[in-house]
């Protein structure tokens, strides 16, 4: 059976309320006692109740990670942010709880809020901006500390932790255009919001810089609610009457797609055309030939969320939380310069 402060009470011969304050380290408890106890207390073995320190402290020691978004997209980039979130709360001594399936889903941030699972959330790619706002409103309302991961908001008062996605696109845009490139296609996925906003101003930007004409044939929004769309934008590419020598993809599962429907149409990569993705995930790295990307670190970028989210708990006057991390561009073997001098 569990140790009890009665069990400490009884060895000790001093009061329960004595024994709970020389736990709690009170300053109406002499140090002499406050030995006696710890001690005791390191020799039963007792472990104080969870629930009723959480009572005591107005806090569960808990923070949600709600997934605002269908997780099979995303698995890769999970499987780098969760690991790196839960070490830092639990540095923190708090424990990282997963809620998913939640997009859309406001009773149940609500009931999650009022039941005060947690002491505050982490939501994972927030709604479009104006549904963003409305819930950042909601959660404030509902007194929840919370930030937004991996999407910059455009909102002075909105909590958020991103990567540099208009750096990201220009690094890769500019690596393409240095190697030679001159027809680079682009893949947007306007369902993302401002990354996709960012991404592209990245892309026109590069390509700007250089002198190189925006041509609206080489960028295409891909429907990703369709399961082959990562097909359907290589083909369109493929099909234009002057085909790109390089397409840059939203994602690197569509670049890693768009190399095997390339093996199987006999074009070679980076020789006949070159491929960029974009996440860095680990994947990418292993692909024939490896996949040049951006790499945007899913572990830092959940490490400073919880960090961030933690001060919000701790002052609950503290002025939004706004961080936008570097990337890095990883040049790899699918992308050359072109065979045609890229014309």
């Amino acid at each position: 059976m569990p140790v009890t402060i009665e069990d400490l009470s009884n060895k000790l011969g001093v009061s329960r309320s004595t024994v709970s304050k020389a736990l709690n380290d009170r300053g109406d408890v002499s140090p002499r006692t406050k030995e006696r106890v710890t001690q005791a207390a390191r020799e039963l073995g007792y472990q104080p109740s969870a629930a009723a320190r959480s009572l005591r402290r107005q806090r569960t020691e808990k923070i949600g990670l709600v997934v605002n978004y269908p997780i099979r997209r995303v698995s890769d980039f999970l499987a780098e942010l969760i690991p790196s979130m839960a070490t830092v709360a639990e540095e923190a001594e708090y424990n990282l709880i997963l809620y998913t399936s939640m997009a859309g889903q406001t009773e149940r941030l609500i009931s999650l809020c009022r039941s005060r699972e947690v002491d505050g959330i982490i939501i994972a790619w927030p709604p479009q901006f104006h549904e963003t706002v409305v819930l950042h409103r909601m959660l404030t309302d509902e007194r929840m500390p919370h930030i937004f991961l991996p999407r910059r908001v455009p909102h002075d008062d909105i909590s958020y932790v991103a990567a540099d996605h208009q750096q990201g696109a220009r690094l890769l845009t500019e690596y393409l255009i240095s190697l030679g490139h001159g027809r680079i296609a682009f893949e947007r996925l306007p369902e993302v919001y401002e990354t996709d906003y960012d991404r592209h101003s990245g892309y026109a930007q590069a390509l700007r810089a250089a002198g190189i004409k925006y041509d609206e044939s080489l960028v295409i929004s891909a429907d990703s609610a369709a399961a082959d769309y990562d097909t359907k934008s290589f083909q369109h590419f493929m099909a234009l009457p002057d085909p790109p020598s390089a397409i840059l993809f939203f994602t690197d599962p569509s670049a890693i797609r768009a190399l095997s429907l390339a093996r199987e149409g006999g074009i070679r990569i980076p020789q006949e055309l070159s491929v960029a993705g974009y996440d860095g995930v680990l994947s990418s790295g292993v692909t024939e030939p490896a996949l040049t990307t951006v790499r945007q670190s899913a572990g830092a970028l959940g490490a400073l969320a919880v960090e961030s989210l933690l001060k919000l708990i701790a002052n609950d006057g503290l002025e939004a939380q706004q961080h936008i991390l570097p990337v890095e561009l990883l040049p790899r073997k699918s992308t050359a310069a072109p065979a045609n001098g890229g014309a």
